[in-house]
């Protein structure tokens, strides 16, 4: 019979061959864009997010867009026993991380940024028959990417309505918006924009805008952020001669996401000009200018809720309402409207 001093050096050199061959747990690091690194285990996504779980913290979740899970390297069986750990040879590219959600990278390298443009495509459609005949049609289609510090979007919509086989609306428009992030408060940010309506009298609507904005709230659900700037506008329609004019604007956009399934997007802009426009009256069913020019100011507020059905399909109900001063027909001025639409998202 083996004494007990004997059985336990036995039973601890058995304990320690089987952590020599028993492989490592493999750890992984969350990299933020902000520079902060976590270690834990990445659980999985949900929507655009990632589930990851660390010690002392738990689990929690991070957009896709501010995070990338990097897998660690296992503990080599020469640190366990005490030597030195043979240096790796070195790699022709760099390794693709075993989790797939980004690319290892060495200690003090930052992890490249292989976002791809996220889009969507959005139809409403909407027909009544009988005592007022109406049709209502809408197309809209976006597309965003980020980029370390920069957000790029681009927006196109066209809207057309008949009633009583009247045309009441008949509308193109599209932007492109860049915005930088200087700080995790202060952007900056450029949009162009271009829009066009035969029932407002408008033929072609160029903008530039520059301005800056800072976040008020943000979290990984909700975001509020406020802004302002200058607007460079060249307009052609009936009420006015073509020319240039210069808009301060104010801005704001707000989003929640309620849970996993449900949005709110929200946005305002108000821009003024102090240059007034050409003021036109009718004689004979023709324009003809009055002395008196029109103030020139534009407001735009939009609220969508969007649910969605699955992973690439959404359902989307949306208000939006558009004020334009500087158009010809008063009765045209204001524009509002609650659609509801299909989304494919890709």
């Amino acid at each position: 019979m083996i004494g007990c001093p004997l059985l336990s050096k036995i039973l601890l050199g058995l304990a320690g061959c089987a952590a020599l061959v028993a492989p490592a747990q493999a750890l992984e690091a969350l990299h933020l864009r902000n520079g902060d690194r976590i270690t834990g285990e990445f659980v999985g996504r949900v929507g655009d997010e990632i589930v990851f779980r660390a010690p002392n913290i738990g689990e929690f979740r991070v957009p896709e867009s501010e995070a990338v899970v990097v897998e660690l390297p296992e503990t080599p069986v020469e640190a366990l026993v005490g030597l030195p750990p043979t240096p790796p040879p070195e790699p022709a590219s760099a390794p693709v991380a075993s989790s797939g959600v980004g690319p290892a990278t060495s200690k003090g390298t930052a992890p490249a940024d292989r976002t791809p443009w996220k889009g969507k495509v959005e139809f409403g459609f909407q027909q009544q028959s009988g005592q007022n005949d109406t049709l209502n049609i809408s197309l809209r289609a976006s597309a965003d990417l980020k980029r370390q510090r920069n957000n790029y979007r681009l927006e196109s919509r066209v809207l057309y309505g008949e009633q009583r086989e009247v045309k009441n609306a008949d509308r193109t428009d599209a932007s492109f918006r860049w915005r930088y992030d200087v700080n995790d408060d202060v952007f900056t940010q450029m949009i162009s924009s271009y829009s066009r309506d035969k029932i407002k009298g408008i033929s072609q609507n160029w903008e530039q805008n520059v301005g800056a904005g800072y976040r008020l709230y943000s979290t990984p659900r909700q975001t509020l952020n406020v802004g302002a700037g200058l607007t460079g506008q060249y307009r052609e329609s009936i009420s006015s001669d073509p020319g240039f004019y210069g808009l301060v604007e104010v801005f704001q956009d707000y989003s929640f996401k309620i849970n996993g399934r449900l949005t709110l997007l929200q946005n305002g802009v108000a821009q003024y000009s102090p240059d007034a426009q050409g003021s036109f009256t009718l004689v004979n069913n023709q324009p003809v200018r009055t002395a008196e020019g029109e103030p020139n100011y534009k407001v735009r507020f939009n609220t969508t809720l969007q649910g969605k059905v699955s992973e690439h399909i959404s359902l989307n109900l949306r208000y939006e309402y558009e004020f334009d001063n500087a158009v010809f027909a008063t009765n045209a001025e204001s524009d509002q409207r609650i659609t509801s639409s299909v989304g494919y998202a890709f």
